[in-house]
């Protein structure tokens, strides 16, 4: 087939088709129209929501902190009261909140029409070490939050077997790959489902001076677990043993290193 009878037939279905092919086009126009008019409107729409004053900062709510003054978060983010919620990031309040050793993370949820709610994830302190009179207060991943004169009503357990002289705050308080490190984590997670059903929880030392020889001291008794493989059981069953009516008020240890059964001494 030539070009010439290409055109013909192409001619010819316009023609047959007149109607069919104006109703499109009208339809491609319209939907055109339309599309250019939803950007219109959004870009409308955005603009107003940057620019309008009823979109400006007015209050913000600080959630989730325990440790950390509200005060002192809020005067970090009062810098950003009047300016707009939608087009605020708040990443520089972010990070000098983050400095905060406590505060593990932070998430800003924007409540509009004017309203900013700071979201405040904490460090919990769980330990506490001693030296020169100054206390270490240290969170279950080993980072030490602060230091303090006095612990007075935190509920820390002392923790030993680490040189706290040279820590530093905000920092691990040993080597990151250190076992004692891991081993501070395990006993944390052991120690809180003791003290969520045991409200008057009696845990007053953990001592990790030995990866191998672990120890955990309740009231006078010390629980000696050796490692920390199968620690939930080992913890448990020392447990059950210490707190019998004949050894409460004892003093003495109960070694549950082994597999054999639990070696029980009680000074007399």
């Amino acid at each position: 087939m030539n070009k010439k009878d290409n055109n013909l037939n192409k001619g010819k279905y316009i023609i047959e088709n007149k109607e069919k092919l104006l109703h499109k086009r009208k339809t491609q126009k319209k939907i055109r129209f339309l599309l250019l008019l939803v950007i219109i409107m959004i870009s409308t729409l955005i603009t107003l929501c940057i620019k309008l004053p009823y979109f400006n900062i007015e209050s913000i709510q600080i959630i989730g902190n325990n440790n950390v003054a509200t005060d002192e978060i809020y005067n970090t983010c009062k810098v950003h009261l009047g300016s707009n919620i939608f087009s605020d990031n708040f990443n520089d309040s972010k990070q000098q909140i983050m400095k905060n050793p406590y505060i593990i993370g932070v998430e800003v949820k924007k409540d509009p029409p004017n309203k900013i709610i700071v979201q405040i994830q904490e460090r919990v302190a769980v330990f506490y070490g001693i030296e020169n009179n100054t206390y270490y207060v240290i969170d279950n991943k080993g980072i030490l939050l602060e230091k303090r004169s006095n612990i007075k009503d935190m509920n820390l357990v002392k923790l030993t077997g680490f040189n706290y002289d040279k820590c530093q705050v905000g920092k691990l308080i040993g080597a990151k790959d250190d076992r004692k490190i891991s081993i501070i984590d395990e006993i944390t997670n052991v120690i809180d489902d003791y003290r969520k059903n045991n409200k008057n929880s009696n845990m007053t030392m953990v001592d990790v001076s030995n990866v191998l020889d672990v120890k955990v001291f309740a009231g006078g008794m010390c629980i000696k677990l050796g490692t920390t493989e199968d620690l939930d059981s080992k913890f448990n069953k020392a447990i059950n043993i210490i707190t019998q009516l004949h050894y409460e008020g004892a003093k003495g240890y109960v070694d549950v290193s082994a597999k054999a059964n639990p070696v029980i001494f009680i000074q007399k």
